[in-house]
């Protein structure tokens, strides 16, 4: 426990955090900001209210018809974002073709008055510009074929796309105009852009009433992505899914043939902070969610039925969460050892606050060690990363309260997967390191769906972390584990507040980095008084 730490310890974790926190600034911090220096607009994003106010007006400029819903969502092509990642081509394609052809966009869900029809317009995230649309609908009329070409040479004309001519615009059985263009394949590589066009007559005037460039990657990347994408979904569904059912059963077994080393008092508070955390962490991401679905039309409905079924699977994770506690702590106590002490217990206060030092120290060690680990497989494996829209800070509805992710993971998977689940195979396997070798597989396995290619990306980096946050749970127990989790992650996410900007978000990300020392504080501070109070002993 923390208190058998000694000053060489204390010694030896500093000089490696000083080692480690350089590392995480020259490899992490510094790219970051040169990132943003050599970005095209600084990497100031437009805020949202402009972009609603922009899309509502061209959109009504456009149909001629009212706008009465609209939603902004950051949306991103996974697929061509990821190819220029393989081929290092994300910062030259940014700098020629990210104004007219940005691979992420805002794109505002549209609904026209009158059940007119729907819509959706996209939007450069750094200029505010539109540059796609689509608009379906309900009452606009055909158009000759030669009026359409006439219409769509001359929009060419005044927007060229380059590698392309007008003349080479076809038609299709569906009624859409299709182009194709041949970029420069030193900035897009083998990927061609392929642009679809809808000629509608609206009131009796042709309109444009579709305009969508994208970009076409090569079939053998597709293919491989996809079928990565397959791995990840069975390793996530059967690794991860699965083992934690079991986890949860078996923690349901063990609370109960192990009561009598423990409580059914412990773990409370925690599972009402994760499950407060949980619930606001789904639905802060469900805007995520609907960029995911792409041009499928929003409907309030759905969301209301997320929310339900949010607040309702919240409910086993939270009795899972609890009971792995209540049984992790009855099978470390039979095995002799107590790597949770309680307020109220001696010297309680000093510990936590002993142990929340520990914990930044590991949190910035970790920090400094991911990188390296990623640099080293993509030498081994050639490892790239790409866009997801689900874990978009642009996506979270109330964006300073995202850092509550850190927590909700720090408590969930500490409590399921090392206090419970090292403590169960330490039971069965007499041996701790063999012990944490199959909770951590499991709780690895949880993260390859991650935007990370090859999909088992994620599975080695998290192996080899998730086995010192083992180390550290085994050695200096659950509460430095726990923290050391939470501001590891919370520096993690952290981060892209602060690239947002915005003083509540980066308040948010200071404070909630910042917690596990109030929270110290708190409990050595009412530790000490409560021991102050309690009567001495009389002297003989």
């Amino acid at each position: 426990m923390t208190e058998m730490i000694t000053r060489k310890e204390w010694k030896r974790y500093g000089i490696a955090a000083i080692i480690c926190g350089i590392l995480f600034t020259l490899l992490e911090i510094v790219p970051m900001i040169v990132s943003v220096q050599d970005h095209p607009y600084g990497g100031k994003v437009v805020d949202k209210e402009i972009v609603l106010e922009r899309a509502v007006s061209f959109a009504e400029e456009s149909t001629g018809y009212d706008v009465r819903d609209e939603k902004a969502v950051h949306q991103s092509d996974k697929l061509f974002s990821g190819y220029l990642s393989k081929e290092k081509l994300s910062q030259k394609f940014e700098k020629e073709y990210g104004v007219n052809f940005p691979t992420d966009t805002f794109q505002v869900n549209l609904r026209f008055a009158d059940r007119k029809g729907t819509g959706f317009v996209y939007l450069n995230m750094y200029t505010g510009s539109v540059v796609a649309w689509n608009f379906n609908l309900r009452e606009g009329d055909t158009v000759a074929e030669q009026e359409q070409r006439e219409l769509l040479q001359q929009y060419l004309q005044n927007k060229p796309l380059p590698g392309s001519s007008p003349s080479d615009l076809t038609l299709n059985n569906k009624g859409e105009w299709s182009l194709t263009a041949n970029g420069d394949p030193s900035i897009v590589g083998e990927a061609d852009l392929h642009v679809s066009f809808k000629v509608q007559s609206v009131d009796g005037e042709p309109i444009i009433t579709k305009y969508k460039p994208t970009f076409e990657v090569p079939a053998s990347y597709k293919s491989y992505v996809s079928g990565q994408d397959k791995l990840a979904g069975w390793l996530t569904g059967i690794g991860y899914a699965l083992m934690s059912v079991i986890l949860g059963i078996l923690a349901i077994v063990y609370a109960i043939l192990y009561r009598k080393f423990t409580s059914f008092k412990y773990g409370w508070v925690l599972t009402i902070i994760f499950t407060i955390a949980y619930v606001i962490m789904n639905v802060g991401v469900i805007d995520g969610l609907i960029a995911s679905q792409g041009e499928a039309p929003f409907d309030d409905s759905i969301l209301l039925v997320t929310m339900v079924i949010t607040v309702l699977v919240s409910i086993p994770m939270a009795a899972s969460v609890y009971l792995s506690i209540v049984a992790g702590d009855g099978l470390w106590k039979a095995q002799g050892r107590q790597l949770w002490p309680r307020l109220g217990q001696p010297g309680y206060g000093d510990y936590v606050w002993k142990s929340m030092g520990l914990s930044y120290l590991f949190a910035i060690i970790l920090l400094g060690i991911q990188p390296l680990l990623f640099r080293l497989l993509e030498v081994l494996i050639g490892t790239w990363g790409t866009s997801d829209v689900t874990m978009s800070p642009y996506n979270f509805s109330v964006l300073w309260l995202m850092p509550v992710l850190a927590w909700a993971a720090a408590i969930s998977e500490e409590a399921v997967f090392r206090f419970f689940g090292i403590g169960l195979f330490r039971k069965w396997f007499r041996n701790t390191f063999a012990a944490a070798i199959l909770p951590t597989l499991f709780w690895s396995l949880g993260h390859v769906m991650y935007p990370f290619y090859p999909s088992t990306t994620r599975l080695f980096e998290l192996m080899v972390v998730g086995l010192l946050f083992s180390f550290i749970f085994v050695r200096y127990g659950f509460i430095t584990a726990m923290f050391t989790h939470a501001i590891f992650n919370s520096i993690a996410v952290g981060s892209s507040l602060i690239m947002v900007g915005g003083a509540a978000n980066i308040s948010s990300a200071v404070f909630f980095t910042l917690l596990p020392v109030l929270i110290a504080y708190v409990l050595r501070y009412w530790d000490r008084r409560k021991a102050k109070s309690l009567p001495r002993p009389l002297a003989e």
